[in-house]
């Protein structure tokens, strides 16, 4: 059985392990818990992700709004595998890359193109990151 952790500096709640077999049991017992804030947290992330996504594509300085089937393409997937969660937010649209890169030259069809691009993905990903490690940090969602 574990004992309270006599340290001084230790957390109250802190137990103290000297059986490995035992410390591993604990570490076992907490995996599902641990696993399920996760999985929550990168979801929540993701589907924020997805919306600055959105956001962003919605007008300069961003791509312009034609008919909102592009910015309504994105989607989320969040798997969970081998003990390791993941998130994957994408989208269909051909034209995702050429909207966030830009595209100078001729196309398959013979047009011409001067097209700037329009960052849209990159700032939203800058803006999530940080608020995600902080969350996996801490092992809360944000309030």
């Amino acid at each position: 059985m574990p004992s309270l952790n006599p340290h001084p500096n230790a957390h109250p709640e802190a137990a103290s392990f000297r059986d490995p077999v035992e410390l591993a049991a604990a570490l076992t017992r907490l995996g599902p818990a641990v696993r399920a804030r996760t999985r929550t947290i990168t979801r929540h992330h993701a589907m924020l992700l997805r919306v600055r996504i959105q956001k962003n594509a919605s007008g300069r300085p961003g791509p312009n709004v034609i008919t909102g089937q592009y910015r309504a393409s994105w989607e989320v997937k969040v798997t969970t595998a081998g003990g390791r969660v993941s998130a994957v937010v994408f989208t269909d649209a051909p034209q995702s890359r050429r909207l966030e890169y830009g595209f100078v030259g001729v196309d398959r069809l013979g047009r011409q193109y001067r097209q700037p691009p329009y960052p849209h993905i990159e700032p939203a990903y800058r803006q999530t990151e940080p608020g995600y490690l902080e969350a996996l940090r801490k092992g809360v969602l944000p309030r």
